[in-house]
Protein backbone atom coordinates (compact mmCIF):
# COMPACT_ATOMS: atom_id res chain seq x y z
CA UNK A 1 0.00 0.00 0.00
CA UNK A 2 1.59 3.44 -0.93
CA UNK A 3 1.91 6.28 1.43
CA UNK A 4 -0.73 8.19 -0.36
CA UNK A 5 -3.62 5.84 0.05
CA UNK A 6 -2.62 5.87 4.03
CA UNK A 7 -3.02 9.28 4.02
CA UNK A 8 -6.07 8.94 2.64
CA UNK A 9 -7.76 6.25 4.51
CA UNK A 10 -6.67 8.03 7.86
CA UNK A 11 -7.24 11.52 6.76
CA UNK A 12 -10.88 9.83 5.99
CA UNK A 13 -11.65 8.49 9.81
CA UNK A 14 -11.21 12.02 11.29
CA UNK A 15 -14.16 13.02 10.40
CA UNK A 16 -16.01 9.89 11.74
CA UNK A 17 -14.04 10.02 14.77
CA UNK A 18 -14.78 13.63 15.66
CA UNK A 19 -18.69 13.04 14.94
CA UNK A 20 -17.82 9.84 17.56
CA UNK A 21 -16.58 12.38 20.32
CA UNK A 22 -18.92 14.87 19.64
CA UNK A 23 -22.33 12.57 19.92
CA UNK A 24 -20.93 10.89 22.75
CA UNK A 25 -20.63 14.24 24.55
CA UNK A 26 -24.49 15.00 23.20
CA UNK A 27 -25.69 12.05 24.81
CA UNK A 28 -23.81 12.55 28.05
CA UNK A 29 -25.02 16.31 27.98
CA UNK A 30 -28.76 14.74 27.82
CA UNK A 31 -28.33 12.48 30.16
CA UNK A 32 -27.43 14.82 32.40
CA UNK A 33 -29.86 17.21 32.23
CA UNK A 34 -32.32 14.86 32.21
CA UNK A 35 -30.59 13.56 35.72
CA UNK A 36 -30.85 17.12 36.61
CA UNK A 37 -34.65 17.51 35.97
CA UNK A 38 -36.18 14.60 36.50
CA UNK A 39 -33.84 12.85 39.09
CA UNK A 40 -33.63 15.97 41.81
CA UNK A 41 -36.22 16.64 44.47
CA UNK A 42 -37.64 19.97 44.51
CA UNK A 43 -35.25 22.39 46.86
CA UNK A 44 -37.00 22.78 50.82
CA UNK A 45 -38.79 26.34 50.84
CA UNK A 46 -37.75 28.88 53.57
CA UNK A 47 -39.90 29.66 56.23
CA UNK A 48 -39.82 31.63 59.38
CA UNK A 49 -40.27 31.11 63.26
CA UNK A 50 -40.98 33.68 65.99
CA UNK A 51 -37.88 31.87 68.25
CA UNK A 52 -36.95 35.14 69.86
CA UNK A 53 -40.50 35.34 71.20
CA UNK A 54 -41.05 32.10 71.82
CA UNK A 55 -37.86 31.83 73.96
CA UNK A 56 -38.21 34.97 75.66
CA UNK A 57 -42.45 34.33 76.73
CA UNK A 58 -40.56 30.44 78.22
CA UNK A 59 -37.73 32.53 79.64
CA UNK A 60 -40.48 34.33 81.36
CA UNK A 61 -42.52 32.07 82.68
CA UNK A 62 -39.54 29.59 83.69
CA UNK A 63 -38.07 32.42 85.43
CA UNK A 64 -41.47 33.18 87.93
CA UNK A 65 -41.97 29.44 87.85
CA UNK A 66 -38.25 28.80 89.13
CA UNK A 67 -37.41 25.97 86.94
CA UNK A 68 -34.23 24.29 87.37
CA UNK A 69 -31.24 23.94 85.30
CA UNK A 70 -32.31 20.46 84.35
CA UNK A 71 -35.81 21.91 83.20
CA UNK A 72 -34.30 24.58 80.93
CA UNK A 73 -31.72 21.96 79.15
CA UNK A 74 -35.20 19.78 78.71
CA UNK A 75 -36.62 22.25 76.79
CA UNK A 76 -34.21 23.58 75.18
CA UNK A 77 -33.64 19.68 73.84
CA UNK A 78 -37.17 19.56 73.24
CA UNK A 79 -37.20 23.23 71.41
CA UNK A 80 -34.87 21.39 69.36
CA UNK A 81 -36.48 18.29 68.25
CA UNK A 82 -39.74 20.33 67.91
CA UNK A 83 -38.43 22.69 65.12
CA UNK A 84 -36.33 19.53 63.40
CA UNK A 85 -39.82 17.71 62.80
CA UNK A 86 -41.54 20.52 61.95
CA UNK A 87 -38.63 21.34 59.00
CA UNK A 88 -38.64 17.99 57.87
CA UNK A 89 -42.66 17.19 57.99
CA UNK A 90 -43.41 20.41 56.18
CA UNK A 91 -40.62 20.17 53.79
CA UNK A 92 -38.94 23.91 55.22
CA UNK A 93 -35.82 25.20 56.05
CA UNK A 94 -37.03 26.91 59.36
CA UNK A 95 -35.00 30.83 59.74
CA UNK A 96 -35.59 32.96 62.69
CA UNK A 97 -38.58 34.93 61.51
CA UNK A 98 -36.29 38.53 61.86
CA UNK A 99 -33.88 37.09 59.25
CA UNK A 100 -36.40 36.37 56.41
CA UNK A 101 -38.08 38.35 53.98
CA UNK A 102 -41.90 39.43 54.04
CA UNK A 103 -44.52 36.79 52.75
CA UNK A 104 -42.75 33.72 54.20
CA UNK A 105 -44.49 30.83 55.93
CA UNK A 106 -45.26 31.85 59.94
CA UNK A 107 -44.41 28.07 61.27
CA UNK A 108 -44.44 28.85 64.66
CA UNK A 109 -47.86 27.71 65.80
CA UNK A 110 -46.78 24.55 64.18
CA UNK A 111 -43.31 24.33 66.08
CA UNK A 112 -45.47 25.81 69.54
CA UNK A 113 -47.72 22.13 68.95
CA UNK A 114 -44.73 20.02 68.33
CA UNK A 115 -42.86 21.29 71.26
CA UNK A 116 -46.01 20.82 73.75
CA UNK A 117 -46.34 17.21 71.96
CA UNK A 118 -42.71 16.37 72.61
CA UNK A 119 -42.68 18.14 76.24
CA UNK A 120 -45.85 16.06 76.63
CA UNK A 121 -43.87 12.88 76.06
CA UNK A 122 -46.55 12.29 72.52
CA UNK A 123 -44.54 10.84 69.57
CA UNK A 124 -46.75 12.81 66.75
Amino acid sequence: MSRKTEMKRSDSAWPVMISAVLLSGAVAAAVAAATLRYGVEEPPRIAAVRLAEMTAAWTTRAAAEGVSAEGVRAWGAALETALDRVARDHGVVLLPARAVAAGAPDMTPQVEAMLSAVLAGETP
